[in-house]
Parts: structure tokens; sequence; C-alpha cells
């Protein structure tokens, strides 16, 4: 009669083989979710900038990027100016960030403008400092140049 199954020796191998490749595998999918989670957020304050200005353009108008309660890990408010009298109107409002700290270095807890040609208004260009609360080295700068345009730079 032949005994079919795994043997004792064979069992402790594959278990040895499995937790190697996870020992090898886990962290490097730490890093992979933690670069990600920058990139991502990079990429929605991009496109939340990039959105007020095509705004102040269309609406001829200011549009304000301001955070929630002057703290931008709150999110934050795009919101155009009232024309002739009118109302104004929010443009967007953006939910919370998670594991990262937002800041702009440029004018701390303070809003920035675009101006019905899609310029940045006032006399500095902002800068955004995005830094992944798990690992400070996981980070970007999100930097509006006077012109308006948006650009995701590597510290």
């Amino acid at each position: 009669m032949k005994v079919r199954g795994f043997t004792l020796i064979e069992l402790i191998i594959t278990l040895l083989i499995g937790s190697l490749l996870l020992a090898w595998g886990v962290p490097n999918y730490r890093d992979f979710k933690m670069r990600r989670q920058i990139v991502d957020n990079a990429n929605e304050f991009v496109y939340s900038m990039n959105l007020a200005r095509a705004e102040a353009v269309r609406y001829g108008t200011v549009v304000t990027v301001s955070p929630v309660s002057n703290d931008w890990n709150q999110g934050w408010i795009s919101t155009a100016t009232g024309v002739g009298g009118n109302p104004d109107v929010k443009i967007e409002e953006h939910d919370p960030v998670q594991d990262i700290n937002v800041t702009l270095t440029t004018n701390p807890g303070g809003s920035i403008s675009f101006n019905r040609i899609g310029g940045l208004s006032g006399t500095n260009e902002a800068v955004f400092s995005l830094v992944h609360t798990g690992d400070s080295s996981r980070s970007r700068n999100v930097r509006v140049r006077m012109s308006g345009s948006v650009k995701v730079e590597e510290p």
C-alpha cells in the first residue's frame, strides 16, 4: 500500500520559502503604498489648482483656494468671487487628506488666488509641501508659479 501526501520535511521547506517571500515582500509593499499615497495626493492637489485656474478664466473673476479651518490637512475649498453683485460660487471642496501633512511654505495658513487671466494674484509664487507622516523622506512639493502653472517637484 502506497501512502500519499507530504512529508514533514516538505511541509517545513514550503513554509520556510513562503515566510522568506513574505519577509521580502511586505516591506516593499509598505514602501510602494507610501510612495503611491504621496503621488496620489500631489496629483489631487495639482488637479484642484488647475481647476481653480481654469474656472478663474472661465468666470473672468478671482478664484481663491483656501484651507478648511486654516489647516490644509483638513482639506481646501475653491471659491469664485461673485461678479456684478452675484454671490460667490463654491467650485470644489476637497476632503481632508490622510497620512500626509500639507503646508503652504510661502504663506503659512494663507490662501492663494488666481486672477481672471489665470495668473497667481500677489507677488510670490506658492509652494506647498506634502510630507508623508510615516516617513518624512517621502515628500513632494507642489509649486504654483506666478503664471498660474502648477508643477510637482521632488525636494
